[in-house]
């Protein structure tokens, strides 16, 4: 009897093709966004003689002079610290508040949730210039001008749009019976909420409160016309330095490197939450 070996091949794998010129593209595209942003903070360690020349100079001896002149003569940390106290409290309270309002609009029908999710989503479609002078004639009126409280209740008032907005589709994407099967194991609405939803929507509300941070750090317009001197973030205080017509680029930027390195790091150190956050919705539950 004849012997037969049958060998079984497993079908060729489909070659890899790989676009080199995406790669070249977008490392074009990396470069050319980063390198104004680096000279920035080179310029930052600069001497003053060395940044104010015509020519570039990508060799020179670092120093702290513009550092020490803002943080010593200037006092630009009061400003950081306005700064960050603002922007935490008004991420905590928009995150705080607009994640019960993004829950009813996904959990309960009533009359007329189509017209006010439209709403909330108007108001933030509106340019702040256009309600710039109303609302400092209210602060006027109320004694809010220059008060880090009229910052934080500002804040947290234009935020609230963009966090109802953002949480009201993954409250949608979590079902309902989850909570309806702890209800019926005995808890109430608010444990169900604690114990169920909230640990599910956990990396959407990071995600969200990320990037409220970030809106609130980087406001220029109200902070810059509702505050002048015990209440001043750093966006209107940098604004100082980069007008005139003897313009210190020394100074300029150290003071660019102190707004922008804390958002920096902490995005990098929150990137891992904010990327699970943005990713939630894409799966199905």
């Amino acid at each position: 009897m004849a012997n037969f070996d049958y060998k079984i091949t497993s079908p060729a794998a489909p070659a890899v093709q790989r676009n080199w010129w995406v790669y070249a593209v977008i490392i074009a595209v990396c470069v050319a966004n980063f390198l104004p942003y680096l000279w920035m903070v080179m310029t930052g360690f600069m001497d003053r003689s060395v940044a104010a020349s015509s020519t570039p100079n990508w060799l020179f001896w670092p120093t702290l002079d513009a550092f020490r002149y803002l943080i010593f003569e200037k006092g630009i940390m009061w400003n950081f610290m306005n700064s960050l106290i603002v922007s935490l409290a008004s991420t905590l309270f928009s995150v705080t508040i607009g994640m019960f309002c993004a829950y009813a609009l996904a959990r309960y029908d009533f009359a007329g949730r189509d017209d006010v999710s439209f709403w909330v989503l108007t108001n933030r479609m509106m340019p702040p210039v256009a309600v710039l002078l109303p609302i400092f004639v209210t602060f006027q009126n109320f004694g809010l001008l220059d008060t880090l409280f009229g910052l934080i209740l500002l804040y947290t008032a234009m935020q609230l749009p963009f966090v109802v907005w953002m949480l009201t589709g993954y409250f949608r994407d979590i079902p309902r019976r989850y909570e309806e099967s702890a209800m019926v194991d005995g808890d109430t609405w608010v444990q169900a909420f604690r114990k169920v939803t909230l640990p599910l929507m956990m990396p959407s509300i990071t995600a969200t409160a990320i990037f409220v941070m970030i809106l609130s750090w980087n406001e220029f317009a109200f902070a810059t016309f509702l505050t002048s001197t015990s209440a001043k973030t750093m966006p209107p205080a940098i604004m100082a330095y980069s007008i005139g017509a003897n313009i210190e680029w020394n100074v300029l930027g150290a003071a660019v490197v102190l707004i922008t390195a804390p958002l920096i790091l902490f995005v990098l150190i929150m990137q891992r939450q904010l990327i699970s956050g943005l990713s939630q919705g894409m799966v199905k539950k």
